[in-house]
Order: C-alpha cells, then sequence, then structure tokens
C-alpha cells in the first residue's frame, strides 16, 4: 500500500470515529438490511462507509471488480485506484468528509448528494472508470451524519476519461470548494523546488531544451527531472501530468 498520501488518507477515514460519543456499531442491521433488499446491475456496487464504528458494509464488489471480500477496509480503495488518480480522489474526498460533518444538520439523505468519476483496478488487473454517486445515509438525533452511502457505476462503456471530475448538490454545496482548498493547502507537494520550477515550464509548453535555456541546465538534466516528475505523479504522458498538476494545485 501507498505509504504516503494513501496512509494518510486510511487514517483520516479512521480518526473519525473521535467525532461520536458511542463507537457501538447501532447502525449495522439498518445497513446490512438496506444492502440485502437494493438490487444492483452487474456493472455497479455499493458500499456503506458507517463513520461512528468505522466499518465499511459492501454489496457487488464480486460481480462487478472480481474481487471476493470477506471484509471492506480502506486499504481496498488505496490499493485499487489508479495511481494517477489517487492524489486527486484522497484530497476530494477529505473535503467531502469535511463538508458532511460541518454542514450535518442542512444535508438531506438522498437529496444531497455528490459525484466523481475515477479509475479503479479490477482483480484482473485491467482499469475501469466508475462514476461514484454518494448521500448521506443515517443521520442521528443530534443531527449528525453516521454513516455515508456510496453507488459506484463502471462508465467505461460511455467514458474512459483520465481527467476526475466531481460535483456537489443540494443545501449548503456552494461552501464546498473552501473545504477542498483547505485540504489542498494542507497537502505536502510531491515535488522539489526544482521540480516545480520545471513542472511549470511544461505546462507553459516549454520544450526541454527551452527549460534548459531558462533555468541554465542540459536537457537530459530536463527530461530527468522530467521522468521523477511523471514517477511521482503516477502519469507515462506529458499531456497527463499536465492535468495532474492542474487538478491538484500545482499549477
Amino acid at each position: 500500500m501507498d505509504t504516503g498520501e494513501g496512509q494518510a488518507f486510511v487514517s483520516f477515514l479512521d480518526d473519525l470515529k473521535s467525532h461520536y460519543d458511542d463507537l457501538k456499531p447501532v447502525n449495522q442491521p439498518e445497513i446490512e438490511q438496506y444492502l440485502a433488499n437494493i438490487q444492483l446491475w452487474g456493472n455497479q456496487f455499493v458500499y456503506v462507509h458507517d463513520m461512528r464504528s468505522g466499518r465499511f458494509f459492501h454489496k457487488g464488489f464480486g460481480s462487478c471488480l472480481g474481487y471476493d471480500l470477506d471484509e471492506l477496509t480502506a486499504d481496498f480503495f488505496v490499493r485499487n485506484l489508479h495511481p494517477a488518480d489517487r492524489s486527486t480522489y484522497f484530497n476530494v474526498s477529505k473535503a467531502l468528509v469535511s463538508f458532511v460533518l460541518n454542514n450535518a444538520p442542512d444535508l438531506i439523505p438522498f437529496s444531497s448528494s455528490f459525484q466523481m468519476n475515477y479509475r479503479v483496478q479490477k482483480a484482473d488487473g485491467t482499469y475501469i472508470s466508475i462514476l461514484r454517486q454518494s448521500t448521506p445515509f443515517i443521520k442521528n438525533e443530534k443531527d449528525e451524519v453516521e454513516a455515508y452511502l456510496s453507488f459506484c457505476t463502471d462508465i467505461s462503456a460511455i467514458s474512459e476519461s483520465s481527467r476526475i471530475n466531481w460535483t456537489v448538490l443540494g443545501p449548503k454545496s456552494e461552501t464546498f470548494p473552501r473545504f477542498l482548498a483547505e485540504h489542498l493547502h494542507q497537502k505536502r507537494s510531491l515535488f522539489s523546488d526544482r521540480e516545480q520550477d520545471i513542472l511549470t515550464l511544461i505546462i507553459a509548453g516549454l520544450s526541454s531544451a527551452e527549460i534548459g535555456g531558462q533555468l541554465f541546465i542540459s536537457a537530459n538534466t530536463v527530461n530527468t527531472h522530467r521522468k521523477n516528475l511523471m514517477r511521482k505523479a503516477g502519469v507515462n504522458k506529458t499531456i497527463d501530468l499536465i492535468t495532474f498538476a492542474r487538478e491538484n494545485g500545482y499549477a
């Protein structure tokens, strides 16, 4: 598993339990009954994150993704997200959780919603494009959101875009950009100062020779930095590096 951003994401989700006074899995019967009755197509899976207990409940991972899971944990998402999508997914997901915790009294199950596309690896090693549609599922007497429901659909047949998009709908949705900005600001930079300088010039459209001329280094050195930038971003093409930079606050 990724020991950097991925482990930080797992820890972030685990720490959510500290927001609740009682960590007993009191929502388990309601969640399990809902999942038992829900009908899914073969290209769908669904999970419920019981933030109060920290547990994930799931259905459809076998038929859609090919995984026979006895237990679903946050580690699954860290391991199987497309490398180029991880940083954006982690930051947007953390911003969403912060948004939910701070605006819980105003959120309405199945009316307040979040949508996001990303890529996930199937058991056979191939990647598919997923549309995740999420909503608060269970609220308690204090008007806190205790469980969050996510429907995920394989949309590869209609979209194989490598660009992650998201939207928040419903009350207080206009405040989401503030939560996202806070998490992007907290993020430790993946890149060194020199790599960031080169990345800025790559985004500006300069060639390796032109970048070398501006920074007084050789084109070979620029190419080495370019390879390191793509490795850290988890991409293989310059266009994907530029997309990664723009989506994650490096541009």
